[in-house]
């Protein structure tokens, strides 16, 4: 009877034991030194405090690994991190200890903590650096790196409309005046936007890059632009017309500062431009079917600057508007010597 007592405790016991299995921890983290995501996972019923500062061999050694483990742990994570290796690491006490990597390639300071035979809840944290309350625990916050409000470089197309400021005294007829909804600002820009201040509500860029500009002036009725005798000369055209245009191909240098409210994600800025005119020409398309192009000069400024305005939502869309301050036309155009452009329109 006796016999049985026995043999009934010790299958009890063998039967809690292979029902007991050590808890599962699982630590993540950016360790800095080998530049890798690390997941270690201990199977081990000890406890054991999270360091402080949190890097491959703080972690190892609060678990009980000695230094050459961990000293060998380490340079396998190094050399094989960007591959996602598992690498097993024995220690002093028997656990075997796994340690998964893949390569970092954010290193932001955020903990995975996982206690899997307590079914705690997986939280993203970073470490509070302020100072201990006293009662030698650990206090976490949720947090995420800020990102800057704009990016390094990009690409836009403007598309506005343009026309003339200011009148010509010595065009009583004002055979230049031009039809608005068909006079088009046409513009691609290759811009670089470099940070000045990131702050926690508003970031600061300073915006520059070059750009191609067309000022397409499109004539009202049938008048048409010509250049005799050195002076650029507004006049009807005999030939009803259907189209007729002045069209000035710029190559610009705008800058800008820049201003990104990251709780409204919209944007506005304000600056200046300077250019170089890299030719003219004219375009009239008949009513009777022909058509006609031809080059100059037209009496045009060669160097236009001026300046320029954007606002808008930060991926959506942005107006925009510029204003010419000085004269469409050399001084000496006594045709057009006060002419100056303004255009308004979106950036893409």
């Amino acid at each position: 009877m006796k016999k049985l007592i026995l043999i009934a405790l010790l299958i009890n016991a063998s039967l809690a034991a292979a029902m007991t299995t050590p808890d599962t921890t699982i630590i993540e983290f950016s360790d800095k030194a080998s530049k890798n995501r690390v997941k270690v996972i201990s199977n081990n019923n000890k406890t054991f405090e999270i360091p402080k500062v949190l890097n491959l061999d703080n972690v190892l050694k609060a678990i009980g690994v000695d230094s050459t483990e961990r000293e060998r742990a380490f340079v396998m994570v190094t050399n094989g991190g960007k591959n996602r290796d598992t690498i097993l690491v024995i220690s002093r006490e028997g656990q075997r200890i796994k340690i998964v990597t893949k390569e970092d390639n954010s290193l932001k300071r955020d903990t995975l903590i996982k206690r899997d035979s307590q079914q705690e809840e997986i939280e993203s944290v970073k470490e509070n650096n302020d100072k201990d309350d006293g009662n030698d625990k650990k206090s976490f916050s949720i947090g995420k790196k800020d990102k800057k409000f704009f990016s390094r470089s990009d690409f836009g197309i403007y598309i506005g409309l343009n026309n003339f400021i200011n009148s010509s005294p010595s065009s009583p007829n004002q055979e230049y005046k031009l039809r608005t909804f068909q006079s088009r600002f046409v513009a691609l820009s290759l811009r670089k936007n470099a940070t000045l201040i990131k702050g926690k509500k508003v970031d600061l860029a300073f915006s520059y890059g070059p750009e191609i500009v067309w000022y397409n002036l499109m004539l009202q009725n049938s008048n048409l632009t010509t250049f005799f005798r050195d002076q650029v000369v507004f006049s009807k055209n005999p030939s009803p017309t259907e189209k007729s245009k002045l069209v000035v191909p710029v190559i610009n240098l705008p800058v800008m500062l820049n201003f990104g409210f990251k709780e409204d994600k919209f944007k506005i800025g304000f600056g200046g431009y300077v250019g170089y005119r890299i030719g003219g020409y004219t375009k009239e398309k008949f009513a009777s079917g022909g058509k006609s192009k031809a080059k100059g000069d037209y009496g045009l400024t060669d160097i236009p600057y001026g300046l320029t305005t954007e606002f808008g939502k930060k991926n959506g869309l942005t107006i925009f508007a510029r204003y010419d301050l000085n004269k469409m036309f050399k001084a000496n155009q006594y045709n057009a010597n006060d002419l100056q452009v303004f255009s308004v329109g979106f950036r893409l």
